[in-house]
């Protein structure tokens, strides 16, 4: 191979590793108590929450540009425990509710609805049924970044720090800020892993974290480099 073509060989594999590094979504790690003004502590743990209820929010963590507006919002969920022993959180059990609202129960969708979700051309949200889908037929990297930030179950360490991202869809028509001022979100079930017990639920009101200018909130989920 002559050096003209190993030359050309070299750009070919340089644009090609800018392209894969632009394609990447962002990293997250959870930011310090003090950063989220929404938060409740009871028995050593501190539990903070922060909506990312705009377009914007929503893709400083992920790279979608119109999450929002799709009807998916990302919810940072980090708990800090203060005990001498560690404890495990459930987010499959964790419930979006509304204190004006006793009907409304809402959970997380799965990282493989999101995806399929996402992918879709609608802008709208879709209201068929997820059909049953291989990896295969899902954007694996969407997915991945879903699958990896997501709070499924988690079991924080004690003196230690766990965070992730709940994937909630509103109810149609609503004004996410006047919504999340009088939601709240339910933590039923945490447990203390040293002898089994179950700890005290959570409610943790949303306001404060809504309150704000949008460029403000979300002081606590920034993304981070890799």
């Amino acid at each position: 191979m002559n050096k003209k073509l190993l030359f050309l060989f070299a750009i070919l594999i340089a644009v090609a590793g800018t392209g894969g590094s632009q394609n990447k979504a962002p990293a997250w790690e959870p930011g310090p108590p003090e950063s989220y003004p929404a938060f409740l502590t009871s028995e050593g743990v501190t539990i903070a929450v922060d909506p990312l209820y705009t377009d914007k929010l929503a893709a400083s963590v992920f790279k979608q540009k119109d999450m929002i507006t799709r009807g998916i919002m990302p919810f940072a969920v980090v708990v800090f425990n203060n005990n001498s022993f560690p404890i495990e959180i459930s987010g499959l059990e964790i419930e979006l509710i509304h204190s004006k609202r006793p009907d409304i129960h809402i959970k997380s969708i799965s990282p493989n609805e999101v995806t399929w979700r996402l992918s879709q051309r609608k802008k709208e949200w879709d209201t068929r049924r997820v059909p049953r889908l291989s990896i295969n037929e899902l954007d694996r990297n969407m997915l991945e970044d879903f699958d990896r930030k997501f709070f499924i179950k988690k079991t924080i360490a004690a003196g230690g720090k766990v965070g992730g991202f709940l994937y909630l869809h509103l109810p149609e028509n609503e004004n996410a800020v006047e919504f999340l001022s009088d939601a709240l979100l339910y933590i039923p079930k945490i447990y203390r892993l040293d002898n089994g017990s179950r700890m005290i639920y959570f409610e943790i009101s949303l306001s404060p974290a809504v309150v704000q200018e949008p460029s403000n909130v979300g002081a606590g989920v920034a993304p981070t480099s890799e």
